[in-house]
């Protein structure tokens, strides 16, 4: 695995608590906040393209449902 340094300032108070809970591994803690952070803003960079395609395509004047059921009925 490659890895890289990132170096953050924290409020001392806060650093003063996270040494109060010695059994958290904070370093993997701030890690997963991060890539669930960059999960977050993938996801939603997608969104925004698909409702960017989207936009220019009418929505059907027929019932989903019933595209649906012509769909299964045709196997």
């Amino acid at each position: 695995m490659n890895t890289t340094t990132l170096s953050i300032r924290i409020k001392k108070d806060l650093k003063v608590k996270m040494k109060k809970f010695k059994n958290i591994d904070w370093r993997r803690e701030i890690e997963r906040f991060i890539e669930e952070k960059i999960r977050e803003l993938e996801l939603g960079k997608i969104l925004n393209t698909i409702d960017n395609v989207l936009k220019d395509i009418p929505p059907s004047k027929e019932p989903a449902w019933k595209t649906i059921r012509e769909m299964r009925e045709s196997r």
